[in-house]
């Protein structure tokens, strides 16, 4: 455990305050949301780090497997991951939120609530928004981020619990879902309200990924298939469907007008897809590992993870957005990738899962380009999430931050 003086943390969190206020002074994109794979320098607000779930972070990276902390074996959620804003990391621990110090991993407050207990884990990653936090069990419901008290708390349209998916918050809006309750529905930020409610046939547990004014979500049924929805976010109308052969259990990604896409498949191979935004056309397939990971886009590449251990192989893929060509893959006997896993890149690294079956096995680091392995450490290996120069990763019942302190005379510690 890295111990650091009064001084030294004072430093480190001024710092991470004001690249957070030239992030937030940073211009946005035409259609209303922040460029993240330009302007967002700190915090990582939701699953998969921004509205179009790129996985994509412009702070620093960790060159070692230092460990900043580790918290205790709360029994956080095997396959979530964190949230992390306003000096504060978010954390989905089963029947509680907890929220810890982002420097120290000093836990600031918990927040218990019901979980939904007809399944055995839902691995949800909680939502931030000014001073907020949003997360869906058997309940949508908002948080204070300060000290954890409810603002609100909204009993879904089915009466169903969430699986899996995590809410999203754009334009005043929550988007979440029901998982077995078939449904995807947009809420009211403010009052917990319903504004509309959009029927799946199959399972509703995506993370909505949201591109000019547009809402992609998946819905699988168990080895049938399903199919990739795109709905309009004002009124909840669907724009398009495409039917899936294998199941697209996780979330999409959306970059340029192209949705990346994954599927699980409980026999054989998955894909990866590449869908029009336009009018959810194939632009281009590839077969991969089955998975649920949901895809990281960079500098025209598309990184995605899968294979389930003891049924499929654990593999890392790096594709060409444009053409679907594989630029690299790790080895399978070295089992770096996972089918819960959504990497994340920052910093010319792209961070990955090992598998341990029902947990995880281990956070890597690898370089972006070559997918060379730069780092490794058996802590962590759920989807990573990247903030102020530190990985947070759940793996074993705790949260992992890897990362370094710079002392004052810019050694090491």
């Amino acid at each position: 455990m890295i111990k650091m003086t009064p001084t030294k943390l004072q430093i480190l969190k001024t710092g991470a305050v004001l690249v957070l206020l030239v992030a937030m002074a940073q211009a946005v994109s035409d259609d209303g949301q922040s460029d993240q794979n330009s302007t967002e320098a700190s915090g990582w607000y939701q699953f998969h780090q921004d509205l179009q779930n790129t996985g994509f972070s412009s702070s620093t990276a960790p060159r070692t497997n230092s460990t900043l902390w580790v918290s205790e074996d709360l029994g956080f959620q095997a396959g979530s991951s964190v949230a992390v804003a306003d000096g504060k990391v978010f954390a989905n621990g089963v029947d509680q939120i907890v929220a810890f110090d982002e420097f120290t991993g000093e836990v600031l407050w918990t927040a218990p609530f019901e979980k939904n207990a007809d399944v055995c884990c839902s691995w949800f990653t909680p939502a931030y928004n000014e001073g907020k936090i949003y997360f869906s069990g058997m309940n949508t419901i908002c948080l204070s981020s300060e000290d954890g008290s409810e603002i609100w708390n909204c009993s879904h349209p089915s009466k169903r619990g969430a699986v899996d998916g995590s809410p999203i918050v754009v334009d005043g809006k929550i988007i979440a879902s029901d998982w077995d309750g078939h449904h995807y529905f947009c809420l009211d930020e403010l009052t917990g309200e319903e504004i509309w409610s959009f029927e799946v046939e199959g399972d509703a547990q995506s993370t909505p990924a949201v591109s000019e004014g547009r809402v992609v979500v998946g819905a699988w049924e168990w080895g049938l298939g399903g199919a990739i929805h795109c709905i309009d976010l004002e009124t909840g109308q669907a724009i398009w469907m495409m039917d899936a052969e294998n199941s697209p259990a996780g979330s999409a990604a959306i970059m340029n007008g192209v949705v990346y896409m994954a599927t699980y498949n409980f026999d054989g191979d998955g894909d990866l897809f590449a869908l029009s935004l336009d009018d959810g056309s194939v632009l281009w397939s590839k077969v991969i590992s089955p998975t649920d990971s949901t895809p990281t886009l960079v500098d025209g590449r598309v990184y995605v993870s899968g294979g389930c251990e003891g049924f499929s192989d654990s593999v890392s893929y790096c594709f060409n957005v444009a053409d679907g060509d594989l630029l690299w893959s790790t080895d399978p006997k070295d089992e770096i990738g996972d089918w819960r896993c959504s990497m994340a890149y920052a910093d010319g690294l792209v961070f990955s899962g090992k598998p341990d079956f029902e947990d995880f096995g281990g956070t890597v680091a690898l370089d972006a380009i070559t997918g060379d392995v730069v780092w490794s450490h058996p802590g962590g290996g759920s989807s990573p999430a990247i903030s102020d120069g530190i990985v947070f990763s759940v793996g074993g019942g705790r949260v992992w931050a890897f990362g370094e302190i710079e002392a004052e005379d810019g050694a090491e510690t």
